[in-house]
């Protein structure tokens, strides 16, 4: 497979010569203007768009801007800031002309959200999408000393829960799904080719301009294999030449900074940048753990504090590209490193302490390459995406003897034994990926388009480790040895239609979902290595449609259906050349998914959504023990159940902002193989929460400490309700309404309790002309314990301070 790489090299760059051939004759010319108010005042950072072209800049602080556009065409040039009207030009661009448009925005007269209908920024026009999407507004939060995770998730429907502190593992939920059947992406790209280095645990939101949530259908140019939704961080969009630097410092010796820059010269077509950030800390908040009594041969729940949990995560990414040329409308290169290093305090449960056990994960380059261009007169446009990464890690546990949950260090029993998880391991990897992603899309008509997106994800795997297991026989082998191969396409081909004057939007996609495998397998009975390379092959299609349709200005409908595949990851097939074995016969996961929603602005203060879903999902993939040893991904269950959500948002006075939402999903097993599980049908998802809420307030002042600050307080609070960490049967259900009140009639120890945090901060700008911010901000305010994936326990209460600095030049 790796020869492929070569093939699809030269297939994008015979393209890319094409179409420099195709275009090359094609002259361009500046349009410039000036943006001010009605009072002659520039106006800095409106957006100034080429309408039906994927063109905007901003105003600089002059309210000048320089957009570069091929002659002899006529375009429309709308203008918008918030609080002023939008405008609209047109104007004709010819060669060796001086070509010029002005404008000047009176005030809006109407309220806020009569504004966004006018001139919509791209998080608004996202959240208005027919495909339905949580938007995660990071650009608003950057100040805040507020993590991804926990944006995420005062959004509806959606719950992040974390093994740990910063850095630690994920698991995203979305509608009943969660793990792998939710796919990560960095601006459209699924991050296959980023490993650890960016990930929702440690990316900082001012990197971000948006994260897009999708919950089921996904839109054409996403992509992506998903079963129950995506989540794609959307970078910063900024046009303008600007530099932005954050430091954060918190409880358990926490430091978080990140840097953002930008340049491009004002008529130049070059421009480069750098986004960076570095998180560190301790991770030493105190726990309950159970700590064994030697004398009474029992354990008993005692408050200890953390020692072994380190994590460190350095990520730079350089970029430097081309606009505005005849050939290119936007031609951008890369360059990423990342290193991660993290101490492993415990395993995937927190049963025993580690204090030695370490991972760690670095590349020391990844180049990628993105091209940019319209066609046929702005109807036919192309995205072309490669990216190329070699990822090296390794994972350490030789301690011969333990650590107990004080930090003490107890010699061994027995020397020739070691390993703190009981399986000692001195793993070296090394993850070869190709990635490319191909996006085309042509307009049939202003009210109707085609798109076709193709992404090609190659991957491959190569390892040691002496402590690791073998395969039996006279010339035991190293499993990590194994060679290990993985191809994915995913095809998706949409058809968008406008109809009724607009008050119809309609998306139908056909997916066609591909992979291969090859690899060696051992034969789980006997131990011994098959003698010839195991492969295998799977293909499947599938068909989605979504349907918006406008009540009336205020108010619509989205309506969604899907048949869904999720192709099995390289892991689950190939295993990890550890105690994780391969297995080749493995399915696809298959689901079925309905959704409808109604979104209204019934008066300018007031904003709801409800949104309810539908799921069935058969050949459910989850990891199972094999031989006391081994675990194998197999295809064991099936799951089907509905859901509802709402979020209100309400803004009484132009201080004061409300919003809440609640999430409640039913998601159950059926028809169970398994005549030993039998008694388990019906039952819930096992850790899995099915109801929980979010409450939050921002207020804002102006003029406190000086004629020309400006504070804003705010508050959020989270609740969880109680739930499973194992499978229960369904007759020990709590009682009551939606199984929300009465006790359950299970032990203790596998319930996950109800848990309320609250938080509260105060966000202050010395002056409006100074870009600087600072923030205070006190996360679990009453230090009320919080256990979050498998009932691993979370951070308590913690103090945060944050400074935030911008500017644009």
């Amino acid at each position: 497979m790796k020869n492929n790489y070569h093939k699809y090299t030269i297939v994008f760059f015979l393209l890319f010569a094409v179409l420099q051939l195709v275009t090359g004759q094609t002259k361009v010319e500046y349009l410039k203007g000036t943006v001010h108010s009605e009072n002659g005042t520039p106006i800095a950072a409106a957006t100034v768009e080429v309408v039906k072209m994927n063109i905007r800049v901003m105003t600089d602080e002059k309210g000048n801007f320089s957009i570069q556009l091929p002659v002899k065409m006529e375009y429309s040039i709308r203008v918008s800031y918030l609080g002023e009207q939008s405008q609209i030009k047109t104007v004709y661009v010819l060669k060796d002309n001086a070509n010029r448009v002005d404008f000047v925005l009176t005030k809006d007269s109407r309220l806020l959200s009569e504004v966004k209908i006018v001139g919509q920024n791209d998080n608004q026009k996202a959240r208005n999408e027919i495909v339905k999407a949580e938007i995660v507004d990071t650009k608003a939060a950057q100040a805040q000393a507020v993590t991804l995770v926990e944006l995420m998730n005062r959004s509806a429907g959606v719950r992040v829960r974390q093994s740990g502190g910063l850095g630690s593992s994920t698991n995203v939920m979305l509608n009943g799904f969660q793990g792998k059947s939710i796919k990560m992406l960095k601006d459209g790209v699924p991050t296959d080719y980023l490993g650890a280095g960016y990930n929702i645990s440690a990316t900082p939101v001012n990197v971000l301009e948006r994260v897009e949530v999708y919950k089921g259908v996904l839109p054409t140019e996403i992509g992506a294999d998903a079963l129950g939704g995506a989540i794609n961080m959307v970078s910063k969009t900024e046009s303008n030449r600007y530099v932005a630097v954050s430091y954060e410092i918190a409880s358990f010796n926490t430091h978080r900074a990140s840097l953002n820059l930008k340049h491009k010269k004002e008529g130049s077509n070059l421009f480069w940048g750098l986004d960076a950030f570095y998180n560190y800390s301790d991770n030493n908040y105190k726990v309950t753990a159970n700590i064994p009594d030697p004398e009474k041969s029992t354990v008993i729940p005692g408050v200890v504090k953390l020692f072994h949990n380190q994590y460190r995560h350095a990520y730079v990414e350089l970029y430097a590209g081309l606009t505005g040329l005849s050939w290119v409308d936007e031609l951008r290169v890369g360059l990423t490193a990342f290193t991660i290093h993290r101490d492993n305090q415990f395993a995937g449960l927190m049963e025993k302490p580690f204090g030695a056990s370490v991972a760690m994960e670095y590349t020391p380059v990844i180049p990628t390459i993105r091209y940019k261009k319209q066609f046929l007169d702005h109807k036919l446009s192309l995205d072309q995406f490669l990216a190329y990464s070699k990822i090296k890690g390794s994972q350490t546990d030789t301690l011969s003897g333990f650590y107990d949950w004080y930090g003490t260090y107890h010699a061994p029993v027995d020397v020739n034994r070691r390993g703190e998880s009981g399986n000692p391991t001195l793993l070296t990897f090394t993850t070869s990926n190709f990635t490319s992603r191909t996006g085309l899309s042509y307009l049939l008509s202003d009210k109707q388009s085609i798109a076709l997106n193709l992404v090609i994800n190659d991957y491959s795997r190569t390892g040691k480790d002496p402590y690791g297991p073998t395969s039996i026989g006279e010339h035991p082998v190293d499993l990590q040895s194994l060679p290990a191969d993985y191809m994915k396409v995913v095809t998706s081909l949409g058809w968008k239609g406008q109809f009724a004057s607009g008050k119809i939007e309609n998306l139908f996609q056909l997916k066609y979902y591909s992979a291969k495998t090859s690899g060696q397998e051992v034969n789980v009975n006997t131990g011994y290595l098959n003698q010839q390379t195991s492969k295998a092959n799977t293909s499947k299609f599938g068909i989605s449609e979504a349907l918006k349709y406008m009540l009336s200005k205020r108010t619509y409908i989205r309506l969604s259906g899907e048949l869904a595949t999720r192709l099995p990851e390289q892991s689950e097939i190939l295993g990890n050349g550890s105690y994780v074995l391969s297995n080749f016969n493995i399915k696809p996961e298959k689901s079925s998914n309905a959704n409808l929603g109604l979104r209204t602005t019934p008066y300018d203060k007031l904003d709801i959504e409800i949104n309810s879903f539908y799921r069935i999902t058969k050949d459910l993939i989850l990891s199972t023990p094999v031989n006391l040893i081994y675990a194998q991904s197999v295809n064991v269950e099936s799951v089907k159940g509905i859901g509802f959500e709402a979020d209100i948002r309400y803004r009484p006075w132009p201080w004061l902002v409300l919003n809440g939402n609640s999430t409640y999903q039913d998601f159950r097993l059926y028809h169970i193989k398994d005549p030993l599980m039998s008694y388990l049908e019906g039952a819930r998802l096992r850790n899995t929460p099915y109801f929980f809420s979010n409450i939050g307030a921002s207020l804002q002042f102006d003029d406190v400490l000086s004629k020309t600050d400006k504070i804003r307080a705010y508050y959020n609070m989270s609740y969880v309700h109680q739930y499973f960490l194992n499978y229960i049967p369904k007759n020990t259900e709590p009682d009551g309404f939606l199984g929300l009140w009465g006790k359950a009639k299970v032990d203790a120890p596998n319930i996950i309790p109800s848990q309320t945090v609250h938080s509260i901060g105060l966000l202050w700008q010395p002056k409006s002309t100074l870009p600087v911010t600072v923030n205070i901000e006190c996360k679990n305010l009453f230090d009320a314990a919080v256990y979050d994936n498998f009932k691993i326990q979370n951070a308590g209460r913690s103090f945060h301070l944050k400074l935030n600095y911008t500017v644009k030049y």
